[in-house]
């Protein structure tokens, strides 16, 4: 483990007034490396459920305009609540990575089973929200069709809420063991799945019957058990992860770790529901514009979410690397993983960003039929929301990599506060604003997302480079480093 090794720099302890030293090169290739070895896999794993989203998108696409609102409408709500469950139960991942960096491995199980146990209760409360939407919906005055075609999917797909926050407890300790390998394969193998599933169930194919629009969310509901049991069954059977007996005394619920867990977690899952609800609060306000704006907005969104998710399995690296370096007593190697991070970030989204910009018409044909004169309105909304998705990608990718690196300092509740600023204080009322005051209509909403997610952005980053530099010193100041004081 890198607290068990040295480099030259590192043998020579700093004074309470020095300065923190640069990496050298040596350790920065090997940060980056670290960082990409648990990055890479999930970000293929984060890229193929983008590829399920886009593929029940496209297969729903086909019924209608109005069905593919509807969908995209009811999924990005129900998503809402299942972030905010996410978010929560993604402070075990850190945690658990924590413990390995200070060497204390049962401890990282045990947080590992108590993040089950939560997840578990999470997940009852979702539900029963998740099932009873439609009514809320209906205050906002959706399109009635909207509404109908939008219960029907949400009814069917509310099932997948358990297994998915299982899920993600379980990917989050086999991140935190740099061993995300798996989640990939498991990922990738279900998009065949869910293709199938998904075609059969709305289209009545291979012998299923014909649900509509609920197929798609009966078909989603079983890929997600179906990818929790593979996982589940990977981690028992692994030659890694069989020293930690991750599935022994599970029945074992310990009060005092749930509630840990949730005190750091809860302000990550305020944090993804103000993110989330920037984008929800803009697809209904998209609905209020019309079915043809909600449409657009749901295309975008759907595309730009396979480069945010990139960035956020970026994030999700520095995050476990940030925890690991601090668990091990090496603040230094912590700084290094979030700046690295953040960096690889911004190189991601700006390739994004000219593909957005040279390509828009073509991406919108991935969901429309481009000759169809029925999809031009739509098709020329979506071209504009291309140019200005493609403004503020460097943005979202700092802000998504900078939240997650500063949980790895268990700094959680200072950014859920700046997220609520910067996406609500500047997003939201700058693209209503603009959409409704001004008159520039659906192009206004996203210049008003633009705003918050480059704000929120800049204070965040900020927000990690003073803490983890402030710790760093702290640690020089106080003597050797734990890496320092064991050696190779």
């Amino acid at each position: 483990m890198t607290r068990h090794r040295k480099s030259a720099q590192e043998t020579r302890p700093a004074s309470a007034t020095a300065r923190p030293k640069a990496a050298g090169p040596v350790n920065l290739r090997r940060e980056v490396r670290s960082l990409l070895v648990i990055a890479a896999p999930l970000a293929a794993a984060y890229l193929a459920e983008i590829a399920m989203l886009i593929t029940d998108m496209a297969i729903v696409g086909r019924l209608g305009s109005v069905q593919l609102a509807a969908v995209g409408l009811a999924g990005d709500l129900m998503m809402e609540v299942m972030l905010f469950c996410m978010a929560i139960v993604s402070i075990v991942g850190v945690l658990v990575a924590q413990a390995i960096g200070a060497g204390d491995a049962d401890s990282g199980a045990h947080h590992l089973r108590q993040g089950l146990w939560l997840a578990g209760a999470l997940s009852i409360l979702g539900m029963v929200l998740c099932w009873n939407l439609t009514p809320l919906l209906a205050l906002t005055d959706q399109d009635p069709a909207v509404l109908a075609f939008g219960e029907s999917y949400l009814h069917a797909v509310v099932w997948c809420f358990l297994p998915s926050l299982w899920f993600v407890v379980l990917r989050g300790f086999v991140a935190a063991l740099s061993r995300p390998q798996s989640v990939m394969v498991i990922t990738i193998a279900a998009v065949a799945l869910n293709a199938a599933l998904t075609y059969g169930l709305v289209h009545g194919a291979f012998g299923l019957p014909a649900l509509g629009v609920a197929g798609a969310g009966w078909a989603t509901s079983l890929v997600c058990w179906a990818m929790f049991a593979a996982l589940a069954w990977h981690i028992t059977r692994a030659a890694q992860f069989k020293p930690y007996r991750v599935f022994n005394a599970l029945g074992r619920l310990d009060p005092a770790a749930c509630r840990q867990i949730l005190v750091l977690g809860l302000p990550l899952g305020g944090l993804a529901m103000m993110e989330g609800g920037l984008f929800a609060v803009t697809a209904i306000l998209m609905g209020v514009l019309g079915a043809e704006a909600l449409a657009a907005n749901q295309i975008v969104i759907t595309v730009i979410a396979a480069t945010f998710v990139v960035a956020m399995a970026l994030g999700e690296a520095a995050a476990i690397r940030v925890a690991y370096g601090m668990g091990a007593g090496d603040p230094a190697q912590a700084q290094r993983a979030g700046l690295l991070g953040i960096a690889l970030g911004v190189l991601v989204m700006a390739a994004a960003a000219c593909v957005f910009l040279a390509a828009p018409e073509a991406l919108a044909g991935l969901f429309l039929d481009l000759d169809d004169p029925a999809n031009r309105e739509v098709v020329e909304v979506t071209v504009g929301l291309f140019t200005i998705a493609a403004l503020f990608q460097v943005f979202d990718g700092v802000q998504a990599i900078s939240s997650r690196a500063l949980r790895g300092l268990r700094d959680t509740f200072a950014p859920m506060w700046i997220a609520g600023l910067g996406y609500w204080g500047f997003g939201i009322p700058g693209g209503y604003l603009l959409a409704f005051v001004f008159g520039y209509g659906a192009v206004g909403l996203w210049w008003g997302l633009a705003l918050g997610l480059s704000v929120t952005a800049v204070m965040l980053a900020w927000r990690f480079v003073r803490l983890s530099w402030r710790r760093r010193l702290e640690a020089e100041a106080s003597g050797p480093t734990r890496a320092e004081a064991v050696g190779p």
